[in-house]
């Protein structure tokens, strides 16, 4: 149910793996849940789920696929941990430079 088995492009080999859509559907049910801990509850572990978790589950699948082949493995994790927060980074760095041109 939450696995599937995938063969490879060329077929010499099967890759069981987490199925896409739970990893998907998980990443966004974190962005509602974090809304409704932060406002109902007043929790700073829902700014967590929004900012770190969501990201990387949403991300993970796209850098599972074209980096790895497909097959899940801890290099994948630590490539989409990597690669969400250089895109974190340079939104921040966008977003700094565009207020100092507005001053």
């Amino acid at each position: 149910m939450l696995f599937e088995t995938v063969k490879t492009i060329n077929g010499n080999r099967e890759i069981r793996r987490l199925k896409t859509s739970v990893i998907l559907l998980v990443g966004l049910s974190f962005i509602p849940l974090g809304i409704y801990l932060i406002i109902e509850f007043e929790m700073l572990i829902g700014l967590a789920l929004i900012i770190l978790l969501s990201p990387c589950f949403l991300l993970y699948p796209i850098i599972r696929f074209f980096v790895f082949g497909g097959k899940d493995s801890v290099a994948a994790v630590v490539t989409t941990v990597v690669v969400e927060e250089v895109i974190k980074s340079k939104i921040k760095d966008t977003y700094k430079k565009s207020q100092k041109k507005k001053r």
